[in-house]
This record gives structure tokens, C-alpha cells and sequence, in this order.
């Protein structure tokens, strides 16, 4: 077993032959029946890894954006390292024209975002949904967007959802 969690909670991957699968399943549930251990899908994992701010590959996470410009800088190592791209990677970071991506908290609207919705400051789109849901812990829709580096993050927002304009601020993780 791996210590795990792509939710924000605390979570175990078990590795096991296939042929023990439903035994394990069985014995998971009837010791898990106490703490009412139940099921969930693929959009309350969306929504609970989007409240904390993690990337998705394929949405959050594309070979058009660096792995800095994604807020991956943790796991970015530069200083005495030789490495394919480095320089690429360094020269596009501190260009004035590269992005940052940001967690944004919205005020409920009709639709939660979604993929490609714009960012708006003022009248300027200063950014663009990657991917978004209905935080069911915090109670509010939040939304993963990519923005021009030189946007004030500490101002506030408002995202273009289906022809509503919905208020939004740079949610701190």
C-alpha cells in the first residue's frame, strides 16, 4: 500500500493480485461499516482535488503551459542541474508574456465553470478556466485558470460563465 491522496484527504492505494480483489472489497466494506464507509465518483474526486488546488494532466496540466507556469515549482529542481529544456524553461519564466495558474473561489452562480470559460478584470480577459466544479466543502464553485503574468491576483475576478458574469478571488491554498 501507497500513502496517498489526489482529494486532499488522507488515503491509501492498495496494490494487490486481481484474483483478491473482491475479498479485499468485502473485507474493506464490513471493517469500514462503523465509520459509515461508503462509494463516491468521478465528479465528487473532481470537485474535492479541485478545493485543493490540484492539477489534472490533460486540462490543468498540457505541453503548452511549463510545469512552473502550472505552480509545480515544488517539484521543480534548476539550481546545479543539467536537464532538456532547463533553459527553455528558465528563459520562458521570466519572460514577461508567461502564465500562472491560480485556485479562484466564486460566488454560486447558475452553472459551475468549466474548461475554457474567460477571466475577466475589469472588461479585460486577463485568463482562462482550465477546469472547475461545486466545492461541496467549501460550499461555493472554485475553478483552476491560467493568467497573464503581469494581472494584479489580489484584485478581484469575474469568470464568463454561459453569459453570466460570476465574482471570483484568488483563493489561497
Amino acid at each position: 500500500a501507497l500513502r496517498i491522496s489526489y482529494i486532499g484527504e488522507q488515503g491509501w492505494e492498495l496494490h494487490h493480485d486481481i484474483d483478491q480483489q473482491k475479498d479485499l472489497l468485502k473485507h474493506l466494506m464490513q471493517a469500514g461499516q462503523k465509520y459509515e464507509l461508503g462509494f463516491y465518483g468521478a465528479f465528487a474526486v473532481n470537485s474535492m482535488r479541485l478545493e485543493m488546488g490540484y492539477r489534472a494532466w490533460g486540462v490543468d496540466l498540457t505541453t503548452e503551459r511549463t510545469p512552473l507556469e502550472a505552480g509545480l515549482d515544488r517539484f521543480v529542481k534548476t539550481e546545479g542541474r543539467r536537464f532538456v529544456g532547463r533553459e527553455s524553461l528558465l528563459t520562458r519564466q521570466s519572460d514577461d508574456d508567461h502564465w500562472s495558474m491560480q485556485l479562484l473561489e466564486l460566488e454560486e452562480s447558475t452553472f459551475d465553470p468549466f474548461y475554457m470559460h474567460s477571466v475577466f478584470q475589469g472588461d479585460q480577459v486577463v485568463g482562462m478556466v482550465t477546469s472547475g466544479a461545486f466545492g461541496h466543502r467549501l460550499g461555493k464553485p472554485v475553478a483552476l485558470a491560467y493568467f497573464r503574468n503581469a494581472v494584479n491576483i489580489n484584485e478581484e475576478f469575474s469568470v464568463l460563465i454561459l453569459g453570466e458574469y460570476v465574482s471570483a478571488r484568488v483563493k489561497q491554498v
